[in-house]
């Protein structure tokens, strides 16, 4: 809008100049006839014609898409992405979780879980509220927990009768000097090249058993991230999953990068430093863990279905179903800019066309006689033809 006011001054200091000096040269009507060509001949009307109507039609295709655009600003940005971070769980999972494996070490099996569940009472996270729900429905007895702590991308730990239970990956609770026995490290590797997420339940120092977790694989992510290839754009995975669950990740999504044991803010840094390579990062995320990332994203897509919610604080640029309607907004995003060059260049060829004859209007003699009234009809010729020029993008 800056832009079309200064056009718009920059359009009545010219023709107030020229008609200024016919006024004192060659009288009133000269001036006034003049002025007014020129005036209507250089006015940014065809240009103003140029980007409301393409975006109007474009919010409504975006729309029809089930997509919610709270940002058109960022269709500007679309069509240049070459990164799209995504995360593994309920992302490139279908967000179905179970329990697959309980694994106790010097206690029974509704023992263990019984325990995990305690700890996980008063969770905010998919995998604790899946225990807690677990354990609830085999109608096993839950004791009281209190000073619940909820690590994002790591774990919860809670006073659970006296006893302090932590329900973790295994890097937390290793950076926490929390024995975990050779048969019990075994078993997560094992479980980890399967695809599971394994969560260790401890007492105090020492590990007492495992508890894993299968999501299965999303058919449709896997054909996201082939498209995402043609597309000749990279694709980053970020989980707060162990290392070696990258050799499941790649063997059946093949992403081009991987980045594993991540906190939020660590998903957030690695987004940072692709940025700072020169990349332009869209993020798809679903999740609170994925906020830091989808804020200090190039572009930010919140992906239905998990615990994250839109809000007037975390307004993020477009709201998307699955993420198939990603490069379906981007298909849409070159449409616009492809539309809105080629309506530019009309603009640009208005003035070319149209002011040249109106300031030779200013001579006494004109080589082409010329009247305000053909100025007007002139920009709306050109309005006409950027209007129908936009109508195609539809």
């Amino acid at each position: 809008m800056k832009q079309i006011f200064f056009l718009f001054v920059l359009d009545a200091l010219i023709s107030g100049t020229v008609a200024a000096w016919l006024f004192f040269t060659r009288g009133e009507d000269a001036a006034l006839m003049t002025g007014l060509s020129i005036f209507i001949a250089l006015s940014p009307v065809c240009l103003i014609f140029a980007s409301p109507f393409t975006l109007f039609l474009a919010k409504r295709k975006i729309a029809n898409l089930g997509v919610k655009c709270n940002n058109f600003n960022a269709l500007k940005i679309l069509k240049d992405v070459n990164v799209v971070a995504l995360s593994y769980n309920r992302v490139l999972t279908g967000g179905e979780f179970y329990i697959t494996d309980l694994v106790p070490e010097g206690l029974n099996k509704p023992t263990l879980l019984a325990m995990a569940a305690g700890a996980e009472t008063d969770a905010e996270n998919v995998l604790g509220k899946l225990i807690y729900d677990t354990a609830k429905l085999r109608k096993l007895r839950l004791q009281p927990s209190t000073n619940f702590k909820e690590l994002p991308g790591r774990g919860v730990e809670a006073m659970v009768s006296g006893t302090a239970i932590r329900v973790g990956n295994l890097s937390w609770l290793e950076s926490l000097n929390v024995s975990i026995s050779a048969n019990l490290r075994t078993k997560v590797d094992q479980l980890l090249v399967k695809g599971k997420t394994v969560l260790i339940v401890a007492t105090g120092r020492a590990a007492r058993g495992l508890v894993a977790i299968k999501d299965d694989i999303n058919d449709a992510a896997i054909k996201f991230l082939g498209d995402l290839k043609q597309n000749k754009i990279e694709s980053l995975v970020l989980t707060a999953q162990p290392k070696k669950m990258t050799s499941w990740i790649t063997k059946n999504f093949a992403p081009d990068h991987v980045r594993t044991n991540l906190t939020p803010d660590g998903k957030a840094r690695e987004v940072q430093i692709f940025r700072a390579k020169g990349k332009i990062v869209a993020v798809l995320g679903n999740d609170a863990h994925d906020l830091p990332a989808l804020k200090n994203s190039d572009v930010a897509f919140l992906l239905e279905g998990g615990s994250l919610n839109s809000s007037d604080e975390n307004k993020f640029d477009f709201e998307i179903s699955t993420p198939e309607n990603f490069l379906a907004v981007r298909e849409v995003a070159f449409k616009v800019d492809k539309t809105l060059k080629f309506n530019r260049l009309i603009a640009s060829a208005s003035w070319i066309i149209l002011v040249p004859p109106a300031i030779m209007s200013a001579l006494e003699n004109p080589p082409i006689p010329w009247h305000p009234l053909a100025s007007a009809v002139g920009v709306i010729i050109f309005s006409a033809i950027i209007l129908a020029n936009s109508l195609r993008s539809k």
